[in-house]
C-alpha cells in the first residue's frame, strides 16, 4: 500500500482510493501509476514506459499519451502546474509527489496476527459442531435480473473505450443492491431479465450517450469524458427509472437533457430556428442549464439580436461549470467579437479558451480554438502567427486522438479558401476539394441539412472547383440556409455570391444578390465589405465602357465608405485603390495618384506583397500617361517577381528612355508568362509607332484595372 496526498494505492490489486472512495482506472492506467510510484523522483523516458507497458501495438505512442491524460484526470492533476506528474520536455515524466507507507505499530501487527490465527482455528472447530443453513434461494432471486451490456464506442477513437469501462463499474456499484446483475456472457432472454445497451457517439463536439432497452431509448449529452461517472450513472438510472420512485431524482433535469439533445440535433439538421425553441424549452425545465444558455446566446447574435446575446453572455455564472462549458463560452464569445470586428477582445477570449482546452486535454475544442485563432491572425495580417495556429489545428487531425474522417471534415468546413490575392493561406486545395466532395455525398444521405449547406458553401469557394460545379453548389447552399432560417449563414453565402458574380462580370446577378442583404453597421467587417462590394459591382460595368453612367455612382459609393469613421485600415486601402482606378478612367490622374500611394503604403505596412503589386503598377501606369518614364522604372520590382502588367509597363518605359536592352529583357521575361500574347502584341505596336510612345499609352496598352476586368484579380 502506497499513500500520497489524499490517495491510497494498493500495488497488488491495482486499486486506487481517494478518501476511502474507489477511483476507477483502466487496467493499463493502473499499471502506469504502479510503474511511476515504484520510481518516485526518477525521470522516466517515454521509451522506457513503452517498453515496459506497451511492447506491441500500432498506436503505442498514442496509447501512452491517452493513458497519461487519463491518469492525470483521475488524480485531478494539471499538466501545466503539476502536483503529481511532471513532464520534462525532451526527456520524459517524473513522479514528484512525496510517498509514505501506512503506519502500523508492532503491537497492532502482532495483535492482528494473533486474532487472525485464532479466527482460523476457532472457525475450523466451530464448523465441526455447527451447521448454518444457506440463505433461501427465493431471497437471492427476489431482485429482478439486469444485464448492462458493454459500451458500444462509435466515436471513432478507440481510446474512449476506457470511459465505458468506468461507467459500467459505476452503474454496477449503484444498482447491485436492487438487481441481480447478470454478466453479458450469461444473459438470456428470460422474461425477468432486462438488458441495458449503451452507445457513445459524437455530435456538435459533445458526446451523446444513447441508452437502449427493449421498451425505450433515451439520450444523454455528455460535455466531456471526464471522471464524472457517478453523475452520468445517476442520469441513466433516472432516465430509465431503474430505481423506485423515491430513489429517482432530477426528473426535470432529465426532461431538460432530452430537449437539449434535440436542440443540438436541430443545429445539424434544421438550423437555428428550430434549435432555439428546444434550448428555450430546456431552460424552462432547468433554468441554470449553462450549455443551453450558451447556444441561445450564439443563436441570438447570429439572428441579429445583439443586445439579447450580450445579456445572455453576461448573465452566465461559469464558476462551477465544467471545463468543456467554459471553453465553449470563450470560443462563442470570440466568434461574437470577431463578427463585431473587435479583434482584440476576440483574441483574448480565444486565448483563454485555448489555454483551458490544453489544460484539460479537450482536443476537439482545442482544434476549434486553433482554427478560430488562425482566422483572427489572418484578419489582422499576422502571417507567421496565422501559419503556426493553422498548422497546430491541422496537426490534431492526424493525432489519432480524434476521429480522423470527422476531424478532416470539420477542418475543411471551417477553413474555406480565403477570398483575396494573397497566397499565404496554408490549405491543400486539392485535398480540401476531395474531402468536401465526400462530405457533401455523406451529408446528402443523412438528415444533417445544416452541415450539407456548409459543406456546399465551402466547396463552392474552392478555386479548383470549375464554375459548372461551384455555382450550383453555392446556390444550393443558399437555398438550404434560407429554408432553415439560418440568417447568419444566409448572409455569408449571399455576400460571397456577390463577390463571385463580380469576378464573372455578371454585375446584374451580383447586384440582385446584394439587394437581398440587409447590412447591419454593428457587424463592422460585414458592413464595410458590403459597401465595398456594392461599389465594385457598380464599377464593374463602367470601367470597360466609355461614358458609362454608373462610374459616378461607384465613385460616390467608395467616397462614402472612406468617410465612414469605423472603416478599417485595410478596407479603406482597398476602397482607395478602387477609387483611384475609377478616377483614372475619368483622367483625374493627380487625385488618383494620391489615393493609390496611400493604399500602397498600407499594403507595404501589412506585408500584403501581392496586393501591393496592384498599387505599384497602377502608379507606373499614371507615370506613363504623364510621359514620366524614368519615374515609372523606379517603381519596377525584380523582373522574375514582377506581374504581367509591371513587365509590360516596364518594357514600355525602358523603350521610352531608349534603354532597348532593358526593354528587350523585360519583354522576353513577359513572353515566358502564360496568357501574355496580347500584351506582347501591344508592346510591338508601341515600338512600331511613329508618334511618341506616351501618346499611345492610353489607346494601346491595358489599363491597370484591366486585370480586374479580365477576372484575374480577386479581393
Amino acid at each position: 500500500m502506497v499513500v500520497f496526498a489524499q490517495y491510497r494505492f494498493d500495488s497488488d490489486s491495482l486499486v486506487l482510493k481517494k478518501d476511502q472512495q474507489v477511483v476507477v482506472l483502466r487496467p493499463k492506467v493502473a499499471q502506469l501509476l504502479q510503474y511511476l510510484l515504484a520510481r518516485p523522483q526518477q525521470v522516466i523516458s517515454r521509451e522506457a514506459l513503452l517498453e515496459a507497458l506497451w511492447q506491441h501495438g500500432e498506436f503505442r505512442d498514442a496509447a501512452l499519451t491517452q493513458s497519461m491524460t487519463e491518469l492525470r484526470q483521475a488524480l485531478g492533476d494539471d499538466a501545466q502546474q503539476p502536483s503529481f506528474i511532471r513532464t520534462i520536455p525532451q526527456q520524459g515524466y517524473q513522479w514528484i509527489c512525496p510517498l509514505t507507507q501506512p503506519k502500523h505499530s508492532k503491537h497492532k501487527v502482532l495483535l492482528s496476527a494473533l486474532l487472525s490465527a485464532a479466527l482460523l482455528i476457532g472457525g475450523g472447530v466451530i464448523a465441526l459442531f455447527t451447521h448454518t443453513d444457506p440463505a433461501p434461494v427465493s431471497a437471492q432471486l427476489a431482485h429482478p435480473a439486469l444485464t448492462i451490456l458493454p459500451l458500444d464506442n462509435q466515436t471513432g477513437v478507440a481510446a474512449n473505450a476506457w470511459w465505458g469501462y468506468a461507467l459500467h463499474a459505476a452503474l454496477t456499484t449503484r444498482l447491485q443492491s436492487e438487481y441481480r446483475l447478470i454478466p453479458a456472457a450469461q444473459s438470456t432472454k428470460e422474461d425477468d431479465s432486462r438488458q441495458v445497451a449503451l452507445t457513445l457517439s459524437r455530435q456538435q463536439q459533445r458526446y451523446v450517450l444513447t441508452i437502449h432497452t427493449a421498451r425505450q431509448q433515451q439520450k444523454i449529452v455528455v460535455e466531456q469524458l471526464d471522471m464524472g461517472f457517478d453523475n452520468v450513472a445517476e442520469q441513466i438510472i433516472t432516465a430509465l427509472a431503474l430505481l423506485p420512485d423515491g430513489q429517482n431524482a432530477r426528473k426535470s433535469e432529465q426532461v431538460a437533457s432530452q430537449d437539449y439533445y434535440r436542440g443540438l440535433q436541430a443545429l445539424d439538421e434544421q438550423g437555428n430556428r428550430l434549435a432555439k425553441s428546444y434550448f428555450e424549452a430546456t431552460l424552462i425545465q432547468h433554468p441554470q442549464h449553462l450549455a443551453a444558455q450558451l447556444e441561445l446566446a450564439r443563436i441570438a447574435w447570429q439572428q441579429g439580436e445583439l443586445a439579447k446575446a450580450r445579456a445572455l453572455f453576461a448573465a452566465m455564472d461559469l464558476n462551477a461549470a465544467e471545463p468543456a462549458i467554459r471553453v465553449r463560452h470563450y470560443l462563442y464569445l470570440a466568434e461574437f467579437n470577431k463578427a463585431l470586428g473587435d479583434y482584440v477582445q476576440a483574441q483574448t477570449a480565444v486565448q483563454h479558451g485555448l489555454t483551458l482546452a490544453q489544460r484539460h486535454q479537450l482536443l476537439e475544442q482545442l482544434a476549434t480554438a486553433y482554427q478560430l485563432q488562425a482566422e483572427l491572425f489572418w484578419l489582422t495580417q499576422q502571417w507567421d502567427a496565422y501559419a503556426k495556429a493553422l498548422n497546430s489545428a491541422y496537426a490534431l487531425i492526424g493525432s489519432r486522438a480524434l476521429a480522423y474522417r470527422d476531424a478532416q471534415q470539420a477542418f475543411y468546413l471551417a477553413n474555406p479558401p480565403a477570398t483575396g490575392p494573397e497566397t499565404k493561406r496554408l490549405l491543400d486545395l486539392e485535398r480540401s476539394k476531395q474531402v468536401l466532395a465526400q462530405s457533401i455525398a455523406f451529408y446528402r444521405q443523412s438528415p444533417r441539412r445544416n452541415l450539407l449547406a456548409r459543406a456546399l458553401f465551402a466547396y463552392g469557394q474552392n478555386y479548383l472547383v470549375p464554375v459548372a460545379q461551384s455555382e450550383p453548389s453555392l446556390l444550393e447552399a443558399l437555398e438550404i440556409a434560407s429554408e432553415l432560417g439560418d440568417v447568419y449563414l444566409q448572409k455569408q453565402i449571399l455576400t460571397y455570391l456577390v463577390f463571385y458574380y463580380i469576378q464573372l462580370h455578371q454585375r446584374d446577378k451580383a447586384q440582385a444578390y446584394l439587394a437581398q442583404v440587409e447590412p447591419d453597421p454593428q457587424f463592422v467587417p460585414h458592413y464595410e465589405l458590403h459597401w465595398l462590394l456594392r461599389g465594385m459591382a457598380i464599377m464593374d460595368g463602367a470601367l470597360d465602357q466609355d461614358g458609362a453612367p454608373g462610374l459616378a455612382t461607384a465613385i460616390e459609393t467608395f467616397e462614402q465608405l472612406l468617410g465612414w469613421e469605423q472603416v478599417s485600415t485595410l478596407t479603406a486601402a482597398h476602397a482607395q485603390l478602387m477609387l483611384g482606378w475609377s478616377l483614372i478612367k475619368q483622367d483625374e490622374l493627380v487625385r488618383a495618384d494620391g489615393l493609390v500611394r496611400s493604399a500602397q503604403a498600407v499594403y507595404q505596412q501589412l506585408k500584403l506583397v501581392e496586393t501591393e503589386g496592384y498599387a505599384r503598377y497602377t502608379r507606373m501606369y499614371i507615370h506613363l500617361r504623364r510621359g514620366e518614364a524614368k519615374q515609372a522604372l523606379t517603381l519596377l520590382s525584380a523582373p522574375e517577381q514582377a506581374s504581367h502588367l509591371e513587365l509590360l509597363y516596364g518594357a514600355v518605359a525602358a523603350f521610352m528612355v531608349h534603354d532597348h536592352a532593358l526593354s528587350k529583357q523585360l519583354s522576353d521575361q513577359l513572353a515566358t508568362r502564360p496568357n501574355s500574347a496580347a500584351l506582347i502584341n501591344q508592346l510591338t505596336w508601341i515600338r512600331a509607332a511613329i508618334v511618341p510612345p506616351f501618346e499611345l499609352v492610353t489607346a494601346v496598352i491595358d489599363k491597370p484595372y484591366s486585370v480586374y476586368c479580365q477576372s484575374n484579380w480577386a479581393l
